[in-house]
């Protein structure tokens, strides 16, 4: 009976400009996170974290943002965890 309805038919809203505008400034704001961080990654400083920040805003809306937030995780984490203060 929902496909008598004709306000059910449309599960997805269609595709607006807002969507553009949106995907464009998510981008440029994670680019701008993550060129603000590189050069503090050799400092003393938050510069990991605010790469993987930014990282984290770009995957907000493109997928392989994701992935290389998620490859550099794994990446950092390795080379963090096999340094031994001890040693």
């Amino acid at each position: 009976m929902a496909a008598d309805n004709p306000t059910k038919q449309h599960l997805t809203p269609p595709e607006s400009r807002s969507g553009f505008f949106r995907k464009s400034g998510i981008a440029i704001i994670g680019v701008t996170v993550i060129l603000i961080g590189i050069p503090l990654i050799p400092l003393f400083g938050p510069g990991w974290l605010i790469v993987f920040t930014g990282l984290a805003i770009l995957a907000s809306e493109f997928a392989w943002a994701g992935r290389v937030r998620d490859r550099l995780r794994r990446t950092f984490l390795g080379v963090v965890g096999k340094q031994d203060p001890a040693k």
